[in-house]
């Protein structure tokens, strides 16, 4: 059995890009078509989840910038144990290929 796993930002208020709205020719100063903003962004949360063909694991909550480091002790403290309870053995984790997931130290405790 396969194991998805990735983490992602949610924005609490707003995008970080250019939001496109259609608007009537003449409505271009109603309030009705306009996005609100917040200065410096209202905030966000990071999680880091997987998922697999029986369902979805807990998600974790990253306070701070995840490094090769949290991501090592999310998998070690968090997602293997939980992995071994439900599945038991025989399963495949996979990850993208970001830095952290594909730095020296994790793939070392992979082994």
């Amino acid at each position: 059995m396969v194991i998805w796993s990735d983490d992602s930002k949610y924005l609490m208020v707003g995008t970080e890009g250019i939001t496109h709205v259609r608007l009537p020719v003449d409505k271009r100063y109603d309030l009705k078509y306009q996005v609100p903003t917040v200065k410096h962004g209202g905030g966000n949360v990071m999680m880091w989840g997987c998922f697999h063909a029986n369902g979805v694991d807990p998600l974790i909550r990253i306070t701070g910038i995840m490094n090769r480091y949290m991501y090592k002790d999310i998998l070690e403290k968090e997602m293997l144990p939980y992995q071994r309870f439900q599945m038991g053995r025989g399963w495949l984790f996979q990850q993208d290929n970001d830095p952290k997931h594909s730095s020296h130290f994790v793939k070392d405790w992979f082994e």
